[in-house]
């Protein structure tokens, strides 16, 4: 590809939002290239004259799964970079989190997106010590890395604050995660396979739809519905895998519960109709990661009118989200009376329920695809090619 511009984006899992940045860069790069190991595609394609290198998927199933594959995911990453792309300009998203290491061992251009802040994730969940050697190392870094970026983004304004601690004088430019409205679109009970697949007809659905990993408090579900096993209308659906699911599967056994279902996840031409279900969503973080990241299944609630019931800590930038959209209500992981509460409350409250949905649409509209274009229209997206 000599004589051509080349970006290389690299993101060992990949899905609507990857596809939608690298959507955004046609007009500005001779040559687009995506390095991951999975690709969710949904109504919108990977272009065709993008190429995709394929890499180990990452594994979350695990904290020695996911060790293995980012860190196989990396030497992958590595290699392709060194043999293949010595010249192009990369574009580096936190995953897998040793991506980080790579401009120490290239001399690529590169941007940085980050989704996940390392090595502060590991620290909040106990993975290394904050005095560690590891720690120490990562953060002299960090802060190499991160100032000598073209350009570094971040996804949430606390992300962004915590950032700012590696990046020193160079700028970090937030970009808000969106959800594409066009795909999910909300769909009527009576029209819709899944309602009728799952008998919920008749049901007031409390939905959670994602990863089942251990940053997520889901199990609180099980417990909720445990407790309102006298309230038939009210039903629980868990979907999803990761660490917990074994945990939630064996709860709703050892309880006996009717209320209360898991479902493995479900193909992504479903979402539409799976979140249709709900008449409240459901998102967790658990208070170690309230500061490191914040679900991209909010904004895909959002753009579905639902109304949220999060579980989170009561100064994460997620309940400030819910807080100043009025689109539901945010708790901590001790107040399960209070979420029962709310649940009932609109379960009864038609009103309520309709002005919720009625906001998160309206919230929704703020987060958007063309949010995209906010990396190409950065001083990073400028790159001299």
């Amino acid at each position: 590809m000599k004589g051509k511009s080349t970006i290389v984006f690299v993101n060992q899992s990949s899905g609507y939002l990857m596809i939608d940045i690298i959507g955004a860069f046609r007009d500005s790069y001779d040559q687009r290239v995506l390095m991951s190991g999975i690709l969710v595609e949904r109504n919108h394609k990977l272009d065709s004259d993008a190429k995709w290198e394929k890499i180990i998927p990452y594994n979350r199933r695990s904290t020695v799964k996911r060790l293995y594959t980012w860190t196989i995911g990396f030497l992958r990453i590595l290699w392709l970079v060194k043999s293949r792309y010595r010249g192009a300009h990369l574009f580096l998203v936190s995953n897998p989190p040793f991506t980080i290491f790579l401009p120490l061992l290239c001399k690529n251009p590169f941007s940085l997106l980050v989704y996940d802040v390392y090595p502060d994730a590991l620290t909040e969940f106990g993975v290394f010590k904050q005095n560690s050697g590891i720690v120490k190392a990562w953060q002299k870094v960090n802060r190499k890395v991160y100032q000598k970026a073209v350009g570094v983004f971040t996804i949430s304004q606390s992300m962004k604050e915590r950032l700012l601690a590696y990046a020193g004088n160079k700028p970090v430019q937030l970009v808000p995660v969106w959800a594409d409205g066009d795909f999910l679109k909300p769909r009527a009970r009576s029209e819709n396979p899944f309602v009728q697949a799952q008998n919920l007809g008749d049901k007031f659905v409390v939905m959670y739809s994602g990863n089942l990993g251990r940053t997520h408090d889901v199990e609180i579900l099980v417990e909720l519905a445990r407790r309102m096993q006298d309230h038939p209308q009210i039903f629980f659906l868990i979907i999803g895998g990761g660490e917990k699911e074994e945990l939630i599967i064996e709860r709703i056994r050892e309880y006996q519960l009717t209320n209360c279902r898991w479902l493995p996840w479900q193909p992504i031409e479903e979402l539409p109709n799976t979140l249709s279900a709900a008449d409240i969503g459901v998102v967790s973080l658990g208070k170690e990661a309230s500061g490191l990241s914040i679900p991209s299944k909010t904004f895909s609630l959002l753009a579905m009118a639902k109304p949220l019931l999060c579980i989170a800590d009561p100064k994460s930038e997620l309940a400030t989200l819910v807080r100043e959209n009025n689109t539901g209500e945010s708790f901590s992981s001790d107040q399960t009376d209070a979420m029962i509460h709310f649940i009932l409350k609109l379960a009864s409250d038609q009103d309520e329920r309709e002005k919720l949905s009625a906001n998160a649409l309206s919230a929704s509209r703020k987060f958007t695809p063309e949010n995209a274009k906010m990396f190409v229209n950065s001083p990073s997206g400028k790159v001299n090619k």
